[in-house]
């Protein structure tokens, strides 16, 4: 017994084990290194384009963009493109860029330092941001007397406490919103109805509300009467109000000349198709028939 230790015990024994775990620390320590240089190489974060600009060229030789900030995505790259092809436009501006934003994200440094030549909004929104407003921005458009509903995709709506319970209700987060926001809750406040927090649902922007309700993921929305164009599926409504202002556009009162009646058209040609209210326009009569 004692050779046989003695043989493991031997000095070309030791040299060889110490070599060993020489070499074993040194492969554990390269991999640990290794992995450590993999923590800290960061891969690059794509950079996504704004999903909530559109922009379109203008004039080939005019400087300048024309800025625009709507409140909704709803043909805002066929209005940007219509204004694109306006001759008028294309005499002043190389390019027309539209963004859609909530109403909430409009600040008054925005309307102090005139970043956008025209501005969706409402009278009282900008008058609360900044109460001097119209030294900036003239009431070029306004789409008012428009009416909102309630739309189902089963019974017509009833404003009442039992028919909304336990239903989900698609609203925008938008506070600032009529439409899809400030009424829509009102008429469920002035019917009585107790929501919980489980029942609405809030979305970033119009399309994506309206498409979970296309999918039967939502029970209710409300609306103008441009759903029942827009979403191929049968739908029950029922009023909310009668007397809403659907828009107002501003524009900038250092703007080129010529390009009211362009602007006017621009909108007029869409909202025609979802806006069914009553239109003010007091540059109408300059503009040709």
């Amino acid at each position: 017994m004692s050779g046989i230790a003695s043989s493991f015990m031997s000095p070309l024994f030791l040299t060889s084990y110490k070599a060993y775990g020489a070499a074993l620390a040194l492969l554990l320590a390269g991999a640990a290194g290794f992995s450590l240089w993999l923590a800290k190489q960061e891969a690059p974060v794509p950079r996504l384009g704004d999903y909530h600009v559109y922009r379109c060229e203008a004039g080939a030789t005019a400087d300048g963009t024309f800025d625009i900030l709507a409140v909704s995505s709803i043909y805002a790259r066929e209005i940007a493109d219509r204004l694109c092809r306006a001759p008028a436009m294309a005499r002043h501006y190389g390019a027309v860029r539209i963004s859609w934003k909530p109403r909430g994200q409009l600040g008054a440094e925005a309307i102090l330092n005139e970043d956008y030549d025209l501005i969706w909004s409402r009278e009282h929104t900008l008058r609360g941001l900044v109460p001097a407003f119209s030294d900036f921005y003239d009431t070029l458009l306004r789409y008012d007397h428009y009416r909102v509903y309630w739309f189902s995709r089963d019974e017509r709506p009833e404003l009442s406490r039992e028919y909304f319970r336990g239903k989900k209700i698609g609203l925008l987060n938008d506070k600032l919103s009529h439409t899809l926001y400030l009424l829509p809750l009102e008429s469920l406040k002035a019917a009585g109805v107790n929501l919980s927090g489980e029942e609405l649902v809030y979305f970033d922007d119009a399309g994506s509300l309206y498409r979970a309700f296309s999918r039967g993921e939502l029970d209710l929305v409300s609306g103008g009467l441009y759903l029942q164009k827009d979403l191929d599926i049968p739908l029950q409504r029922t009023l909310i109000a009668d007397d809403a202002t659907a828009a107002t556009l501003f524009v900038r009162k250092a703007r080129a000349p010529g390009i009211d009646c362009e602007i006017a058209a621009a909108f007029d040609a869409f909202t025609d198709t979802f806006i069914v209210a009553h239109r003010q326009f007091e540059g109408a009569e300059r503009c040709e028939s």
